[in-house]
């Protein structure tokens, strides 16, 4: 027994046991740009309105009713000031003497939009069939 009591085991490290960073760093890296190229974002799909934009101005004929809103909302038909409520009476006796006439709204741009919708709806029930909003032309500044 005596040659057994010889053989000894030998010792083992008991070091703490080290991870390299650099191939830790290496695998976020893959995997961030792997879920970076395959994410898919939702597009967001709103109603699309064709705005009438100032490069696609047209002339419009002289025949034309214009209706102005001012930036303090204040209505003007034939350069005279009015309210909203006497814009659908007077578009029906002018659509009755010019049945094809657009009605072109001059709306400044520091005006609401609930004006100019207002406007509108009164230009639809006084029987217009055409209605559009003046733009300024941007090609030409």
């Amino acid at each position: 027994m005596n040659s057994l009591n010889k053989l000894q085991m030998p010792k083992l490290d008991t070091g703490t046991a080290e991870i390299g960073m650099a191939p830790l760093v290496d695998v976020v890296f893959l995997l961030l740009i792997f879920f970076m190229v395959t994410t898919v974002f939702p597009e967001n799909e709103g109603l699309v309105i064709d705005k009438p934009g100032s490069e696609n101005t047209t002339k419009v004929a002289n025949e034309n009713i214009v209706i102005k809103i001012d930036k303090q909302g204040t209505l003007y038909f034939r350069n005279k000031q009015v309210v909203l409520d006497d814009i659908k009476r007077l578009l029906i006796d002018e659509i009755q003497l010019h049945p094809q006439a657009a009605v072109i709204i001059h709306a400044d741009k520091q005006s609401t939009t609930e004006t100019l919708i207002k406007v509108i709806d009164a230009a639809k029930s006084g029987g217009a069939t055409k209605v559009g909003v003046a733009t300024d032309d941007i090609r030409n500044h």
